[in-house]
């Protein structure tokens, strides 16, 4: 199976290219990240993990065509159509509507919810001369809930639930499926250094993992069957 997995150098990206690296079936993973060395990091740490796996590692950055063209086209013309695309990358800014900066407010538009639509529609092609594929989006309970100070970051959710629900509707018939899927608050360094998550505790949070085995239970189903939404929380918050 051919995977691409966006801002796969830490965090739930990592963990789901591990997740797919640890398989017993041949897969070909493309990760990518804006930033090279934790990028080279996350290639060892796979290739460690399984080196009988093929692995295509590439600087990218998802808001940039440029750049998102070149990583899908580079990855296909080695290894064929995508599979499985999982649109990961994203951050979060969280500050009140009055302190949050235009800059702030864009970029964090532009890799959310600009990276899931040029990163689809770059391997979409392929996918729809073959009649078959998947994209996988990780989205937010925060694309479904308001909350004071999270703005920009409940604003690109919800819109990459909306983008999904549109490409759901207009590829199907090609038998692409889209699943979208809204963690609550998941325990990685995506928070550190925000307010917002000074007072996380792991033991509340989901793990990156727990996303990752949702993310490999979707490419689990049978063809004629997809979840196109799909909300994770903690069993037990105040645990």
């Amino acid at each position: 199976m051919n995977i691409i997995i966006t801002g796969a150098s830490k965090g739930i990206g990592l963990a789901i290219a591990k997740k797919f690296a640890m398989q017993s079936e041949k897969h070909s993973i493309g990760i990518c990240s804006r930033k090279s060395d934790e990028l080279a990091k996350a290639e060892a740490e796979l290739r460690t993990a399984n080196p009988k796996q093929e692995y295509f590692p590439k600087v990218c950055d998802v808001s940039l065509e440029n750049d998102v063209n070149n990583f899908v086209a580079e990855f296909e013309q080695k290894f064929g159509a995508v599979d499985v695309l999982i649109n990961n990358a994203g951050f979060g800014i969280f500050k009140s509507v009055l302190d949050l900066t235009k800059q702030e407010f864009d970029s964090t538009i532009a890799t959310n919810v600009r990276g899931v639509f040029l990163m689809t529609r770059a391997a979409l092609p392929a996918m729809r001369a073959k009649k078959t594929g998947m994209v996988i989006t990780i989205s937010s309970l925060a694309g479904k809930n308001g909350f004071a100070g999270g703005a920009a970051y409940c604003a690109s959710k919800f819109a990459v639930r909306g983008l999904m629900q549109c490409l759901f509707l207009e590829v199907r018939t090609d038998n692409i499926r889209f699943v979208t899927i809204c963690p609550g608050s998941v325990d990685t360094d995506f928070f550190i250094g925000e307010d917002h998550g000074s007072t996380l505790k792991s033991k509340k949070a989901l793990m990156a993992d727990d996303i990752a085995a949702c993310v490999e239970l979707a490419t689990r189903l049978p063809q004629n069957a997809d979840i196109s939404e799909l909300e994770i929380r903690p069993t037990n918050p105040k645990g």
